[in-house]
């Protein structure tokens, strides 16, 4: 039985987030919410910085069906019992002379025009029909600029003042072992890392930290038991019992897409409108051969146990 640690987070979103499909280029929609690699991101930077670990090398490392940014990602993802996150939309009044309103707020994906500079890729024809538009004639502008700054659509959630509560559960002997670190040293730094959560995918998602725990009190629920949560959970480790959520198609650990059940009034690959911070957290049934993993403030997570 492995020894289980557990990090754990709650952030309010600024206006938003970016984690975008992988292996785009031109076109690059976003998922509306945190990946599960992206959620061991947001943990595992501030601990290796904390840990004054290098980095490795970047790029060109293969991991499931996929590859990641950085070498020092392949021993926190091969640790991970699981990871997971979850929207809620906190209560906020707004009083006028003769009312007052109770607001909430949701997420939407947008996609913006957006320019990449193609030059470099150019060659051929099109590299020569850039070269000879004349500056601000007809050619320059109908046939130089399109090819050399081809427009491309950049997505990203917007969700302004949203909470986002993230759970990361891990092998910690496994962890240690594979960062070449004792338990005790990556006990110490775990407990000040937490509060390093400073961005959730992209540098521009940065976001302010409510809430953190680094805990050993990790319960486990087996197949048949019933678990409250409001993270998304995989469609083939639950089963919905109560409440409401929606259903998205995203990648797993393993970069393999699967559906997930969403905690949320509304859920899509485009709109989110979570739950009210007030409602009670939807119930899973745990589906075999799969185990949930909960913390005290509530939460759960699943994962399958054969692929640990």
């Amino acid at each position: 039985m492995p020894q289980l640690r557990a990090f754990y987070a709650k952030v309010l979103t600024t206006w938003g987030f970016v984690v975008r499909h992988r292996g785009v280029s031109a076109a690059q929609p976003a998922y509306p919410v945190p990946l599960p690699t992206t959620i061991v991101g947001a943990f595992g930077y501030p601990l290796i910085r904390m840990l004054k670990l290098p980095l490795g090398r970047a790029g060109g490392i293969e991991w499931g069906e996929g590859n990641l940014v950085t070498e020092v990602m392949k021993p926190l993802l091969e640790a991970t019992i699981t990871a997971s996150g979850g929207l809620t939309s906190p209560r906020y009044e707004a009083s006028s002379r003769t009312h007052t309103s109770i607001l909430w707020f949701g997420l939407a994906v947008h996609q913006e025009p957006g320019r990449i500079n193609a030059v470099p890729f150019k060659g051929g024809g099109d590299l020569e029909r850039i070269r000879r538009a004349k500056f601000a004639s007809t050619d320059f502008f109908v046939e130089a600029v399109p090819r050399a700054l081809p427009v491309q659509a950049v997505g990203a959630a917007y969700a302004p003042r949203l909470k986002l509560e993230l759970l990361w559960v891990v092998d910690v002997e496994r962890l240690s072992k594979e960062l070449g670190i004792s338990v005790e040293r990556l006990d110490s730094a775990a407990q000040k890392a937490i509060y390093g959560v400073v961005r959730v995918g992209s540098k521009e998602g940065l976001v302010a930290l409510e809430d953190a725990k680094y805990t050993t009190e990790v319960k486990i629920h087996r197949p048949g038991e019933n678990v409250h949560s409001r993270l998304y959970v995989s469609k083939a480790c639950a089963e919905l019992q109560a409440g409401s959520a929606g259903e998205l198609v995203m990648p797993d650990l393993r970069y393999r897409l699967s559906y997930f059940y969403l905690p949320a009034q509304v859920a899509s690959n485009n709109l989110v409108i979570p739950l009210p911070e007030e409602y009670p957290a939807p119930v899973f049934k745990v589906l075999s051969p799969c185990v949930a993993y909960s913390i005290d403030t509530g939460i759960a997570s699943m994962g399958a146990q054969h692929e640990r």
